[in-house]
């Protein structure tokens, strides 16, 4: 299973911190365990159904390795000083629906701060994890592999936090399914693959909107940043979709060998209550093979108010755009600063899919993309997926600095959140790396020269895995001050810097090359 071993060192380093203050008790869910046992602390449990009846504020569910029946429909309620938390030994942890047909593995229903971690979901016969009206749900470290419909999927649910996930096989739609007017989501540091639609949906569904309920079709406020979507879309669908959709950032993502389409933003109706409204989209590598896919960024006539900045853009070519709008307010479209290529020169944008427009066209009648390159953005290595740019890249040192960017921000109508987020935010890459690494930052995902390989190779042996992690855990002992043992920016090392360590190995794609060059570290 992929990243198996980075995440059983996750999990280990997790389990040898100090409990957080407020847990009730630890209880646990084992192949050989008794469902008559007490519910009280130690308490072994055999199904999945009679553990989690027993979770209280503060409580930990933990799972043993072995392979578990899914199907509880379950309401928990945690508070933020006290969440309810179902954590995993390992990933062979499992629970898989092969074992007793369900519609979804595990459903929360009217559930609130609970942490899902270090689990795997697999063949059910809808989603992985459903999250319904249910709000402060955290998925984390989890693999959901081959479910029918969805990974995971929610509805109605504000505060959701998904991060360093993998998600694959989806067989009828999507790898992440976040639906039905949810607001304040983060989806980060996934690598979501080989799913048969979307890798991420977000759709507000506007036609779900149910009297007395607090719904507006619409979700608002959110970040999808540093996730790794390839080989998604034989049904169709894109690698980020958007629907119904306002005040989103979308950043530092990594997309490639999608069969479908890029991003896209757009809205079912024409009505003003749930058009797609503010996005921000930067720093973000997409690739399709060539005489593959659909346009690279895709905004309909239902859609205004989105800026596309610093990323690189490579559309599979033929009649494919790099830029497709669709919108009748095409003005509040602004784009800049990108490296666009994969099609004759001739057709880098259309509008409303009739007019072709060459980057000099586009330019001069839309004054769009005024400092963007169309060229090759030269890849250190297409054919393995490694899609940092080397060191003959256009994109290199290329990018907007950040007070043009939120100049560009500024321009949309009611930009205050974006800007504000935006302010918030790591100036990072995909790995979690500070940018710029050189004279200035680099378009694109991936900053070059602040790759993992160069920076925590503790070990010295010209790779980046879980050896380097061991290494940093004895050098920091011996030397807590040296710099370049401070991961996470604390001022010191400690635990926390290798916890931080790992989590950048598990944002790895899973191509990065070992040592003489044999394919993956981490399998």
């Amino acid at each position: 299973m992929k990243n198996h071993c980075v995440r059983q060192l996750v999990l280990a380093i997790l389990l040898l911190c100090p409990a957080a203050s407020g847990q009730a008790k630890t209880i646990y869910l084992s192949t050989t365990g008794d469902d008559n046992v007490a519910c009280e602390a130690g308490a072994e449990f055999a199904s999945l159904a009679a553990a989690l009846a027993c979770l209280q504020a503060g409580d930990t569910l933990f799972v043993r390795d072995g392979v578990y029946s899914g199907g509880p429909l379950v309401s928990l309620t945690g508070t933020a000083e006290a969440p309810i938390v179902i954590r995993g030994q390992s990933l062979e942890a499992v629970f898989d629906s092969t074992v007793r047909a369900s519609r979804d593995i595990l459903r929360l229903d009217n559930s609130s701060h609970v942490v899902v971690e270090g689990l795997t979901f697999r063949s059910s016969n809808r989603a992985g994890l459903g999250i319904i009206r249910s709000d402060h749900i955290t998925v984390r470290n989890c693999v959901f592999a081959d479910n029918y419909k969805w990974g995971i999927f929610t509805g109605f649910a504000d505060d959701v936090l998904f991060e360093n996930n993998e998600c694959y096989g989806a067989k009828d739609e999507h790898g992440i399914y976040h639906s039905n007017s949810g607001d304040r989501f983060i989806i980060r540091g996934n690598h979501i693959h080989h799913n048969a639609g979307n890798g991420i949906h977000l759709n507000g569904d506007p036609e779900l909107i149910y009297p007395g309920e607090d719904d507006d079709g619409v979700l608002n406020f959110g970040i999808v940043e540093r996730n790794i979507i390839h080989d998604n879309g034989t049904r169709g669908g894109a690698g980020i979709n958007m629907t119904h959709v306002r005040d989103v950032i979308v950043r530092n993502n990594l997309l490639y060998n999608n069969i479908a389409g890029g991003f896209t933003f757009y809205a079912d109706t024409t009505d003003q209550n749930y058009t797609s409204r503010r996005a921000l989209i930067m720093h973000n590598t997409v690739y399709f093979r060539p005489f593959s896919g659909r346009a690279v960024v895709n905004i309909q006539n239902t859609s205004e108010g989105v800026v596309i900045v610093n990323n690189i853009l490579v559309t599979g070519g033929g009649q494919n755009p790099v830029l497709q709008v669709w919108a009748s307010k095409y003005n509040s479209i602004l784009s800049d600063y990108n490296v666009l290529w994969g099609v004759d020169s001739s057709g880098i944008a259309t509008v409303n899919d009739r007019q072709t427009y060459s980057l000099g066209n586009w330019r001069n009648s839309r004054k769009s993309d005024l400092n963007s390159f169309y060229a090759d953005p030269l890849f250190v290595s297409v054919a393995d997926s490694l899609f940092s740019p080397s060191d003959a890249s256009p994109a290199v040192d290329a990018a907007a600095p950040l007070d043009t960017v939120r100049a560009m921000v500024a321009r949309l109508d009611s930009s205050g959140w974006l800007l504000g987020r935006l302010d918030s935010l790591e100036n990072d890459d995909l790995y979690g790396n500070s940018r710029p690494a050189g004279a200035a930052a680099d378009m694109g995902a991936i900053e070059l020269g602040a790759d993992p390989q160069s920076l925590y190779d503790f070990n010295r042996d010209g790779r980046f895995g879980v050896a380097d992690a061991l290494a940093l855990l004895l050098n920091g002992w011996r030397d807590p001050l040296e710099q370049s043992y401070d991961i996470d920016g604390s001022g010191a090392w400690g635990v926390a810097d290798v916890v931080a360590l790992v989590r950048l190995m598990i944002a790895q794609p899973s191509t990065l090359p070992a040592a003489g060059g044999d394919g993956n570290v981490f399998n």
